[in-house]
């Protein structure tokens, strides 16, 4: 069974995820002291995301270009709607964090320090859930293209000589995500500039919320301390 969860289409590994966290949310709510209802999706959250992230990842680790190559042209591409859900989710769970946030300057202690840690952990989560899921996209994108063989070839030129694994597509979408631009890996077809281009904006604009979310924490902690 555990074989076959590694083994699932990453959308299919995306829908089990939110399945599983939206479990775990409910779950909590039953326990004999239930958890706060924005903590409780949070949590949720973070279960959800590990269970996509984790075995993505041993993927990543454990496959190699020829492995990556037949995984990826066997794999269906995701559509539009699982991007679009993935969008929405890490969207929610940006306005939920912002939320948990707010509460912490009329906190103190271990529960201060616990609200914190779980927004960070969700943030983490998020990030790594948005260019992990591209990665992955991209590799579905340049494998393809040697079955329907295009003009523009693959759409990525890798450094060296090798075939790119997981772990490379993992570099050029993380590079994408931290830096909003490419790095040696050079972007050769039409497709793939449009998909880079939205990855680049949605990470942006990610980073951004991210930010001001960081600033509107430190000075809420500032204000509450000073009073």
């Amino acid at each position: 069974m555990q074989w076959r969860y590694l083994q699932m289409p990453g959308w299919l590994r995306l829908l089990c995820g939110a399945a599983v966290g939206v479990a775990v949310g409910f779950g909590l709510g039953l326990l004999p002291k239930p958890i706060d209802g924005v903590a409780r999706g949070l949590l949720g959250w973070c279960v959800g995301a590990a269970a996509y992230l984790l075995p993505a990842w041993w993927l990543a680790e454990t496959c190699d270009p020829d492995r990556t190559r037949a995984r990826a042209q066997a794999q269906d591409q995701p559509s539009a709607l699982i991007l679009a859900i993935m969008v929405s989710v890490i969207g929610v769970s940006m306005v939920v964090i912002a939320m948990l946030l707010q509460s912490v300057p009329q906190l103190s202690g271990a529960q201060r320090v616990g609200h914190i840690a779980l927004g960070l952990v969700a943030l983490t989560g998020s990030w790594l859930m948005i260019h992990t899921i591209y990665a992955f996209h991209y590799a579905h994108r340049y494998y393809q293209a040697e079955l329907t063989p295009k003009p523009q070839g693959p759409g990525l030129k890798f450094p060296g000589k090798l075939p790119p694994d997981y772990f490379d597509f993992l570099y050029h979408s993380f590079v994408v995500g931290m830096t909003s631009q490419v790095s040696d890996v050079q972007v050769t077809s039409h497709e793939m500039r449009r998909i880079t281009l939205v990855h680049g904006v949605l990470s942006f604009g990610f980073n951004m919320l991210v930010l001001a979310l960081s600033i509107n924490v430190v000075a809420s902690s500032m204000q509450a301390g000073a009073g």
